[in-house]
């Protein structure tokens, strides 16, 4: 059954770039099933429905959307197949996997793999190499294509089966790269601090420690990582930027 949705996996892709506020990614999403509908449905009004019910509001981390993508083709084939299979049913698994794998999602990418690569690649910048960078771009596109191609591949193949337990075990590599955020964490900490103080003194290390307590609070806030890290950048650089130009005119 992969084989017969292989020409699906690149649409995966698309899922996030029609994003509106009515319907969020339900065009992407709609993308993605659409040239299968036709072999589904036994009428145009059979295809008529199924069209209305996949174009509608979808909401799921695009990253994880390969999997419901996945799941909805499983159950919408065995439908057409004559299992028993209401519409209801489908829509109910899109909605609670929708819910589930964008918690997971959110943790994964958001909490653990962003920071970790992000992290690297500022310890890399310091050091005025391009390592970290690099390795940030591998870590985080193995996982991220390993969901898109991967998902979508598994939930043709489980359907129903991508369940709770599935979910659990999704990313085994979670804690490690948790602990290893962790460390480079302070590794970054201790090296940005002693090169503050190298180059701005006791100024410029207190003005740190407020950025790193801002980004906490702001964590707390609940505040998209993304959003928060360009928000701590660019409150950073109008400090840089202050403190150069209010030296000139002491001078």
């Amino acid at each position: 059954m992969a084989r017969r949705y292989g020409s699906q996996i690149w649409r995966i892709f698309l899922i996030g770039s029609s994003r509106n506020e009515r319907l969020l990614d339900g065009l992407g999403f709609f993308t993605v099933l659409e040239p299968l509908i036709e072999r589904w449905a036994a009428s145009v009004e059979e295809r008529v429905r199924i069209a209305k019910r996949h174009a509608g509001y979808f909401n799921a981390n695009p990253i994880m959307s390969s999997y419901i993508a996945g799941v909805t083709a499983n159950l919408e084939e065995r439908r057409a197949g004559g299992e028993a299979i209401p519409p209801e049913r489908i829509d109910r698994v899109k909605s609670a996997l929708s819910s589930v794998l964008t918690a997971r999602a959110d943790s994964f990418f958001e909490n653990t793999l962003l920071p970790l690569g992000l992290t690297i690649g500022c310890i890399s910048a310091i050091n005025n190499s391009y390592i970290g960078l690099a390795v940030f771009l591998v870590l985080y596109n193995a996982y991220q294509f390993q969901s898109r191609i991967g998902g979508y591949r598994i939930g043709v193949e489980l359907g129903e089966g991508v369940g709770g337990d599935f979910v659990a075990r999704l990313f085994r590599e979670e804690r490690f790269l948790g602990g290893a955020a962790a460390f480079v964490a302070g590794v970054f900490a201790a090296l940005a601090s002693a090169g503050a103080r190298e180059a701005g003194g006791t100024r410029l290390l207190i003005a740190g420690a407020v950025i790193a307590a801002l980004a906490v609070v702001l964590k707390r806030r609940r505040m998209p990582v993304v959003r928060r890290v360009a928000l701590l950048t660019f409150g950073t650089a109008l400090y840089l930027v202050a403190i150069v130009y209010i030296g000139r005119v002491i001078r």
